[in-house]
């Protein structure tokens, strides 16, 4: 008759098989970590040929761009304006042709010395309030779109070409290009920039005007950006803004060298009662508290600067530099209260 195994028997076999029952909790997490796994769809006919680094770079730059147009646009067409980045996506440029409206505003694009040409279009919802207001209207939208005429692209044609100057200022960044306008078009099928199934950037930004906004995109073709795409790096701004201190000391020295400064010298100073100052006529001597041999002071936006004498100089009277104050600098709020106290206008009034 056969004996049965008691408990602690069949212990001691199980215990003689080793790593079985790790084996097989192995087993059930490649179980779980296969049934996790998903398929992801891939479209051959939209192949990515820029990495998502590469696509955070170009949104960087087109963000500093949205910036700098938008103080542009402002400046340009003086009213408050905002140009906000919406995205940065591949697409075909069968896609985007498809994407636009007809008739639209659209300029081919030259970005020497890369090879090829992008494509830059504006929305006619936009376009037309941005003529409206150059030429002095309230800047209203029309209520059906039509064709923009020759003279209306001359108009437009101020705005593009700042938007461009930004774009270039903003690329300068990782390289120095020539961006100008090759073509201009009110329908994007006689636009042919690329193949139809060909990749390409687009750049998608949204401008608001007051109540008003449209869109403005950009289409750069894939492989203009292949010969230079190894300068899109994750770190490029950060080591660009770091590299050149002294470029853009200089760059800051120069546009302060073009501010214009009020520059006046004060010859005296009194004090009169309200009585004589109301009798005052012509001839009355005023007798200022400075003596003929006091120097002048010269005041520059407001804050003592220099000390002169008068003189004259071409038929025309004029003070001559003698000495320079050294005085503590003043802040900014104290030195602006004594540019209005010094401006000229307010003594006309």
């Amino acid at each position: 008759m056969p004996r049965l195994l008691s408990q602690e028997e069949i212990d001691a076999l199980l215990a003689q098989v080793p790593g079985e029952p790790e084996k097989g909790k192995a087993g059930a997490k490649d179980a779980d970590r296969t049934s996790d796994k998903r398929a992801q769809l891939y479209d051959f006919k939209r192949p990515d040929r820029l990495s998502k680094e590469n696509v955070r770079s170009l949104h960087l730059i087109h963000d500093r761009f949205a910036k700098s147009c938008s103080a542009s646009l402002s400046a340009h067409l003086r009213t408050m304006s905002e140009v906000n980045l919406v995205s940065v996506d591949q697409f075909t440029y069968f896609e985007f042709l498809m994407s636009l409206p007809d008739p639209t505003c659209l300029s081919v694009l030259s970005m020497a010395p890369l090879e090829g040409n992008a494509a830059l279009e504006i929305n006619p919802s936009i376009v037309f309030p941005i003529i409206d207001k150059l030429l002095g209207g309230p800047g209203q939208p029309l209520a059906e779109i039509r064709e923009i005429s020759d003279i209306e692209y001359r108009i437009i044609d101020g705005v593009v070409k700042r938007a461009l100057q930004d774009l270039q200022e903003a690329w300068a960044q990782v390289i120095d290009i020539e961006i100008a306008v090759v073509e201009s078009e009110t329908s994007p099928q006689l636009i042919q920039i690329a193949a139809p199934n060909e990749p390409v950037v687009l750049v998608t930004l949204e401008i608001k005007i007051a109540e008003l906004s449209g869109m403005m995109n950009l289409c750069i073709p894939s492989r203009i950006l292949e010969p230079v795409i190894h300068r899109f790096t994750q770190d490029w701004h950060s080591v660009s803004a770091t590299s050149r201190p002294e470029e853009v000391r200089l760059w800051i020295n120069e546009l302060l060298n073009e501010v214009p400064l009020p520059v006046r010298a004060v010859v005296g100073k009194s004090k009169l009662m309200v009585k004589d100052l109301i009798n005052l006529e012509e001839g009355d001597v005023v007798i200022l508290e400075s003596s003929t041999y006091t120097p002048l002071t010269v005041k520059v936006n407001g804050v003592p600067k220099f000390l002169a004498s008068v003189g004259e100089h071409a038929k025309k009277r004029a003070v001559k530099i003698i000495s320079r104050i050294e005085k503590r600098r003043l802040p900014a709020s104290e030195a602006s209260k004594a540019a209005r106290s010094d401006d000229p206008r307010k003594e006309r009034k």
